[in-house]
């Protein structure tokens, strides 16, 4: 059976492929990933840094990914990683004063892209764009998984543990696992 309605994820990945053009050209001139950079912005806008989780959450990247980035960003000099007193496990993200001033640096190309986003699209549309987005993530995000997400978990109770049980990793899907 044929779809019936237009494919809502894969029209704002382009939507994010056709903004995000704008924009790669001044991350590659200062050397930066989109993830880094996703950090730097979120990091600038918070007070007292972040825990990695937040972070994870805020700049959607995956707990896994973020480890390596996070050490990268150390070694660039670009944030700092502060440990608790109270509990080792724990940790707080902030920027550094390099990471600070290249964001400082980067602010008035990136504020002119969005200029030129606002004039070839129009602010009252952008704004909309804005005000229309924020309405359907808080409507998606407050219904949670689903039904199809539902529907998977009986599957995934019923073939835990069990030997040859299909799995999702990072490195491919449907892989075969061989569990003792």
């Amino acid at each position: 059976m044929k779809p019936t309605r237009r494919n809502l994820p894969l029209l704002l990945l382009h939507t994010r492929e056709a903004a995000l053009a704008h924009f790669r050209p001044i991350l590659k001139r200062f050397g930066l990933t989109e993830q880094q950079w996703r950090i730097l912005r979120v990091l600038s806008e918070a007070r007292n840094g972040l825990e990695p989780g937040q972070i994870a959450e805020a700049c959607k990247i995956q707990k896994p990914s973020l480890t390596g980035i996070l050490s990268r960003m150390v070694e660039m000099k670009l944030i700092d990683r502060d440990r608790s007193e109270l509990d080792q496990r724990k940790q707080r993200i902030s920027l550094t004063a390099k990471g600070s001033a290249l964001v400082g640096r980067m602010a008035p190309l990136i504020d002119r892209q969005y200029q030129r986003i606002e004039s070839m699209v129009g602010v009252e549309t952008l704004s909309d764009t804005y005000r229309t987005l924020d309405t359907v993530l808080a409507l998606l995000n407050r219904d949670g998984a689903s039904d199809v997400e539902h529907a998977a978990k009986p599957w995934q109770s019923r073939t835990r543990g069990r030997v040859g049980a299909a799995t999702t990793s990072r490195r491919g899907r449907g892989q075969m696992t061989r569990q003792r």
